[in-house]
């Protein structure tokens, strides 16, 4: 009997997205400022895995208990898959019969097969190849950085400003951080709109910050994901005494945070 037709039932109909996890990895397929949010719940969402060595009895979704042995069905090149929601195991039929599989907290399943490559809702529109170096950086919190940081072009026109509702509970959280890095002179803020880049402007943090600016916003990014919502967006970018951005923030405002 193959392990694609041990459980003889049809599955349910269902629509694309489901969860919060698959919005946002629809969302991260075309907007970069998006990825950050998909990696943080890919992190701690319950994801999917199709196992073996199950028999009639146990069917359905299986809980990962401590010290439990399990083992993961792998494509032919080694990949396994590992899906969003149960129902994205039958995407467009290609498995028509349900199958054994495991339900498993992404932090969890990505620590118990580490060095390996995941493929994620293989036989779905939106899905995605996942590294193993990608996912060791999601494990260590390093792939927030990238996700947190970016570069302005020059030739990208950029309209600045200040809020009109101040985010209180953000500054106070990003300065207390900042508090215990002492490589943090000061610190600013503005709302930024790309030109045809977006629609709506998004709230930055400039940072004066000796050194690389990536052992502040490692931590940074995800402590102001906390204190924003949904759909908002933050940027951070390092103070440069090269004119350009830079010259918005120590000319045209004053700092929230200003190390004594």
């Amino acid at each position: 009997m193959g392990i694609f037709n041990i459980f003889k039932k049809k599955k349910e109909e269902s629509t694309f997205p489901e969860n919060e996890l698959e919005i946002s990895l629809m969302n991260a397929a075309t907007d970069a400022s998006a990825r950050k949010d998909f990696y943080t719940k890919l992190l701690w969402n319950e994801l999917v895995v199709l196992s073996s060595g199950h028999n009639e009895s146990e069917e359905g979704v299986r809980i990962l208990e401590k010290d439990t042995e399990v083992k993961f069905i792998t494509f032919e090149n080694g990949q396994i898959p590992v899906f969003t929601s149960a129902n994205r195991i039958f995407d467009k039929g290609i498995i028509k019969e349900e199958v054994p599989f495991i339900a498993m907290k992404g932090q969890n399943l990505f620590e118990v097969a580490k060095g390996a490559t995941f493929i994620l809702n293989p036989y779905s529109d939106y899905g995605k190849e996942l590294l193993p170096q990608e996912l060791e950086n999601l494990l260590n919190g390093s792939i927030f950085e990238q996700s947190n940081e970016m570069t302005i072009q020059e030739e990208t026109e950029v309209l600045m400003g200040q809020p009109s509702e101040y985010p209180t509970e953000l500054v106070k959280a990003l300065s207390g951080l900042f508090k215990e890095h002492q490589n943090v002179k000061a610190a600013y803020l503005a709302i930024v709109k790309m030109d045809k880049s977006e629609k709506l402007p998004h709230l930055m943090i400039a940072i004066d910050v000796e050194g690389n600016i990536s052992s502040v916003t490692s931590k940074a990014g995800p402590l102001a994901e906390k204190h924003i919502g949904k759909e908002e967006i933050v940027d951070f970018i390092q103070i440069e005494n090269n004119g350009g951005i830079s010259d918005y923030f120590l000319n045209e405002t004053k700092p929230f945070y200003k190390r004594r």
